[in-house]
């Protein structure tokens, strides 16, 4: 399909002379960015500060919610990802449009831009490599209109559409579609342009990896002497199956008026058939950028470390110990320091999910956790777990996530625990059965928190350190069945 946008000679030339310039710069001591959720930093600042760009969320429109990007341990995986929730309502996009909604991150075009800032976008004449990891849930539902999943676009100039987008849709079958959208200068404007798309369903419950490379620049037609060029490979890890491929070597990846294009992930979607769709989740990890003849391998290639862990003791009374020995072992010549620390909201007791990453302590209410060591020297050796409890610890089933995190922050790795402290769960005020007499220890406490007077670590069931309506929730499960307590 022919594009032809109109471009004066001489700004043209103006454009090349600029890149070359900024190539040139931007290029001197700059290696691949990784970054991968790590189970500690609230993921909308951490990426915020990797990515140079303060993610585009919904949450103004959905307060109630809190922050829309979250993280959470992936058994898969073995390590914390990046959560993007959507909610059909009432999420919008970013409170300046209802008919649409956007959780996306990104890198920008900044004014006086660091080299650090310009190694992470595009400019003409450059070329650029991203690697990163997905994963649409089972079921996810996509619409007749847009729903797009990755972006590339321009950040100033002819910006109003994206370049490429990977964009699953509604059909018979639904499908995962890789599109071209024609600039608003071409003939004819803004023309959506099908690459290759392949069915939807081999990517749902499952993690796959994608793997793409641009050279910026328009087509030789258009008079370039290096053609621009894109392609993306998207494999899945399970097996290393290919599930999409495309590339194309004399294709336009630029935009009159543009100096900066810069890759977006996350959920864009439209609302124009809000009918076929539902809230989702979708998780992303292990991404990578990289410009000119540097590269980005697949994460199974690098130095890496693994992190095991088997109970010992993982069912105590209240006041007793549990412990955990624990191993961490190099991969591929990994040689960093790892620490290790428990991180994320407990399960609530007797529950068998672990929600997202709230509560950075990770322990029931009344205890302490101690590692030994709580640095593992040059990624290789063993460290002990140990959980003291305290008369006070409510009964229940926890789950404990434990994180190994590598001495420049980018590799971390997950292993969750189970922790069984007996006792009656829902007992508040521990006589040994649940009844209206633990509602009311509950509702004695409700709202304080651990630094108050007044908190009663009894009542805290799910040890995120304040007694509020998920305590008094739980105690209310376990009652009688027909009890009703005033």
């Amino acid at each position: 399909m022919c594009r032809r946008e109109t471009m004066k000679p001489g700004f043209a030339l103006a454009i090349l002379l600029t890149s070359a310039a900024v190539l040139q710069a931007q290029t001197q001591l700059q290696t691949p960015v990784h970054f991968t959720a790590d189970g500690l930093t609230q993921p909308e600042t951490f990426v915020g500060n990797i990515l140079q760009a303060a993610p585009e969320t919904p949450d103004c429109s959905h307060l109630s919610f809190g922050p829309h990007l979250t993280q959470a341990p992936d058994s898969t995986l073995g390590s914390y990802v990046f959560v993007f929730n959507m909610h059909v309502v009432p999420d919008n996009d970013r409170c300046s449009a209802t008919d649409r909604q956007r959780l996306e991150i990104k890198t920008e075009l900044h004014s006086n831009p660091t080299p650090y800032q310009n190694y992470i976008i595009g400019h003409l004449g450059e070329t650029v490599t991203h690697r990163w990891r997905f994963m649409l849930p089972a079921g996810f539902q996509p619409s007749f209109s847009f729903t797009h999943i990755h972006q590339i676009k321009a950040d100033d100039g002819d910006d109003g559409n994206p370049l490429i987008t990977l964009t699953p849709r509604f059909g018979t079958p639904n499908t995962i579609q890789l599109l071209l959208i024609d600039s608003t200068l071409a003939t004819p404007p803004s023309q959506t342009i099908t690459l290759t798309q392949a069915p939807l369903a081999p990517f749902l419950g499952q993690w796959v990896e994608a793997y793409e490379k641009i050279f910026y620049n328009h087509t030789t037609e258009e008079g370039a002497t290096s053609p621009g060029q894109y392609s993306l490979v998207i494999n899945r890890l399970s097996d290393g199956a290919t599930l999409l491929s495309y590339s194309n070597n004399d294709i336009d990846m630029w935009r009159v008026g543009t100096t900066v294009i810069r890759p977006k992930w996350g959920i864009y979607r439209s609302l124009d058939n809000a009918q076929q769709l539902r809230d989702e989740q979708v998780v992303f990890n292990n991404f990578c950028m990289a410009k000119g003849t540097d590269d980005c391998p697949s994460d199974t290639t690098l130095p890496d470390f693994s992190l095991a862990a088997s109970a010992t003791s993982s069912t105590i009374a209240p006041g007793g110990t549990s412990s955990y020995a624990l191993n961490v072992a190099p991969l591929n010549g990994f040689t960093q320091n790892v620490s290790l620390s428990l991180t994320g909201s407990n399960v609530v007791p007797g529950s068998s999910d672990v929600p997202a990453a709230t509560n950075l302590t990770g322990l029931p209410a009344a205890s302490t956790a101690v590692f030994s060591p709580n640095v593992v020297a040059s990624g290789s050796g063993p460290s002990v777990l140990s959980i003291t409890t305290s008369p006070a610890t409510p009964p229940g089933s926890y789950t404990l996530v434990i994180n190994g995190i590598s001495a420049d922050s980018v590799r971390s790795h997950t292993v969750m625990v189970p922790l069984v402290v007996t006792g009656t769960p829902g007992d508040a005020n521990g006589d040994g059965v649940v009844n209206c007499g633990d509602v009311a220890a509950v509702r004695a406490a409700y709202g304080k928190s651990v630094s108050q007077a007044g908190y009663n670590p009894s009542a805290d069931f799910n040890g995120d350190g304040l007694v509020n309506i998920q305590d008094l929730q739980f105690v209310v499960q376990h009652l009688p069945a027909g009890t009703s307590c005033p």
